[in-house]
């Protein structure tokens, strides 16, 4: 959990959904040539935590921030 906090607070990149344009991906290297991801939504002007996961490489969308 805390892995997913710190993906949250300060990702190394965030990039917008190629199919959903209300939903963000937080990347966040571990350390280990891996990424945790964590996917979330804004609705109503709230945002939340909808998965996150480990993946080896980021997903295309639009780059909205880079570290």
């Amino acid at each position: 959990m805390t892995e997913v906090q710190n993906t949250l607070s300060d990702p190394d990149e965030v990039r917008l959904s190629n199919t959903d344009a209300q939903v963000y991906l937080f990347y966040r290297n571990d350390g280990t040539k891996r990424w945790v991801c964590a996917v979330t939504r804004r609705l109503n002007g709230e945002g939340f935590l909808i998965t996150a996961y480990r993946t080896s490489a980021i997903k295309e969308g639009e780059q909205l921030w880079q570290k």
